[in-house]
């Protein structure tokens, strides 16, 4: 079967700190490669709180929404536009997020699990774990986001598979599973993320010269428990909308058969 792609809702903007290209050079890049939805995840603001360089500052919020709503409105002919944003689940920002949808009508919300959040602050990063604890704790906190209804999917849930550095093993087979059963539990799609491609290319880890991620054996799970999966450019600057090798990502849904959902069901 031959694939295309004409959407993406994995976007990021200078905002975060490590994009690059404004905001209108994304929109132009999505309708020059026929892309029917183009939504906008920035990395979440947190108020309060401050992380330079992954995250923009809350002060950014309304700049934020106003690009995405005034392109929204300018190219409304040639493209959807949505806003939402790439978002860990925090229960501490429970009335946060409710705020993004009924206060500043946000469409969307997709969790991207980078942090455990720790005393106003983010001393975990879960892509650089090798404490088997610490993907149960991963694991833990992606299925309480399902849970909590706020999110219409999961950003690279095999995240965690970046810097554990024992390979695959019956830990990462158990939290792998946790999370796939819970996806089909909840309803959420399982994100099959192209920035481990585009981002950082091939390196050797666990004495496996790959990608990052996406991860062939949790992808293979995915296929096995039949969980639904959707495609994330996941793009930090235009050119990625335009020179993602999408042929990855095409031969993953083939080879594990995956249940591929190509439009995001806004909850």
């Amino acid at each position: 079967m031959k694939h295309t792609l004409d959407y993406c809702y994995h976007t990021h903007t200078t905002r975060c700190g490590h994009a690059y290209g404004k905001d209108e050079e994304y929109v132009l890049a999505a309708i020059e490669k026929g892309f029917k939805v183009l939504g906008f995840s920035d990395h979440i603001f947190f108020p309060g709180i401050h992380q330079p360089g992954m995250r923009g500052d809350f002060s950014q919020l309304e700049d934020y929404i106003h690009s995405v709503q005034s392109l929204k409105e300018k190219y409304a002919d040639k493209i959807n536009i949505l806003l939402g944003f790439e978002a860990e689940y925090y229960p501490f920002f429970d009335a946060y997020y409710e705020e993004l949808f009924r206060k500043y009508k946000f469409d969307y919300l997709i969790c991207g699990q980078h942090f455990r959040f720790e005393n106003q602050g983010f001393p975990i990063y879960y892509a650089s774990v090798s404490d088997p604890t610490l993907l149960y704790e991963y694991a833990t906190s992606v299925i309480a986001a399902m849970k909590s209804g706020f999110f219409s999917y999961i950003a690279h849930p095999d995240l965690f598979m970046l810097g554990y550095k024992q390979g695959w093993d019956h830990h990462t087979e158990a939290v792998s599973t946790m999370i796939i059963e819970a996806s089909n539990l909840y309803g959420v799609p399982l994100e099959l993320n192209l920035g481990g491609v585009n981002g950082r290319g091939m390196m050797t880890i666990a004495g496996e010269f790959r990608y990052p991620y996406p991860y062939p054996k949790f992808w293979e799970l995915v296929g096995k428990y039949k969980a639904k999966t959707i495609i994330g450019i996941d793009a930090h600057s235009p050119n990625q909308l335009l020179n993602s090798p999408l042929e990855i990502v095409f031969n993953y849904l083939e080879k594990y058969n995956l249940n591929y959902q190509d439009r995001l069901i806004i909850k």
